[in-house]
């Protein structure tokens, strides 16, 4: 079987530009390159897919039909919308991030996710290693919650979980803009009443960020993602990014 580098070289690709067909950094291609299993299921995927035309495999279609099943009938996300969320989250944690914490040589504030925060919030973690480290576990332990059908909003937890999905709805949308074959297996759903409920289509992210609003366990969960909003003072003094993850 061909390996990764060798079917690169035959589609006449430098590294570059097959990392920037996958949406992952030139650092994360090579591991791959090298060794497949070094990153997780999404990052291989996305790799695989450069010389794919179709960006899904059994694994998964599997994986698909969990979003169907957790969120075909709920009125809060639709099968797309979480499956993207999920996605985002993954990337986050697996690519930017680790990619991160193994070479610092950007600073932080420039690195996916923390580039959507307000500035504010970064000059109080500084080049925080640890504290990407906690960010990184966050994302991938809300990731594989929304595959099973749960919400941060859905339990007790720390302040960062309501602030990545936040933050997470933004990405989301880009993905199912940009990458729309990345979301082949998970039908589409376009806004319906069902009964005295209105189930929200793949388009209504207004719809989707209000609900969350309503369901919020944390105050503020969005005032970090606002430049300049006029309450994160009060937040960063009252629930210093330190204890995001607590």
């Amino acid at each position: 079987m061909s390996t990764g580098a060798e079917k690169r070289r035959e589609a006449g690709l430098t590294q570059q530009e097959a990392a920037t067909r996958a949406g992952v950094s030139v650092a994360t291609w090579r591991r791959w390159e090298m060794d497949p299993q070094a990153v997780s299921e999404a990052t291989c995927k996305a790799c695989e897919a450069v010389f794919e035309e179709r960006r899904v495999d059994s694994a998964w279609a599997s994986e698909a039909r969990d979003y169907v099943a957790a969120w075909e009938d709920s009125p809060r996300l639709t099968p797309r919308q979480a499956c993207a969320i999920s996605l985002s989250l993954e990337v986050w944690a697996d690519v930017d991030l680790r990619d991160w914490i193994d070479n610092p040589a950007d600073p932080l504030h420039l690195v996916e996710p923390f580039n959507q925060f307000d500035p504010r919030v970064m000059i109080r973690v500084g080049e925080n290693r640890a504290w990407a480290e906690c960010v990184a576990e966050r994302c991938m332990a809300i990731a594989t919650e929304i595959r099973a059908g749960v919400l941060p909003f859905d339990r007790p937890g720390p302040f960062i979980d309501e602030v990545l999905m936040g933050v997470g709805l933004e990405r989301a949308k880009i993905y199912l803009v940009d990458q729309p074959d990345m979301f082949e297996e998970v039908p589409e759903r376009v806004g319906v009443e069902s009964g005295d409920e209105w189930l929200v289509g793949d388009e209504d992210w207004d719809a989707v960020s209000d609900g969350f609003d309503d369901e919020c366990r944390w105050d503020m969960w969005e005032v970090p993602l606002y430049r300049r909003h006029p309450l994160l003072p009060v937040l960063l003094r009252e629930n210093p990014p330190i204890t995001w993850c607590d």
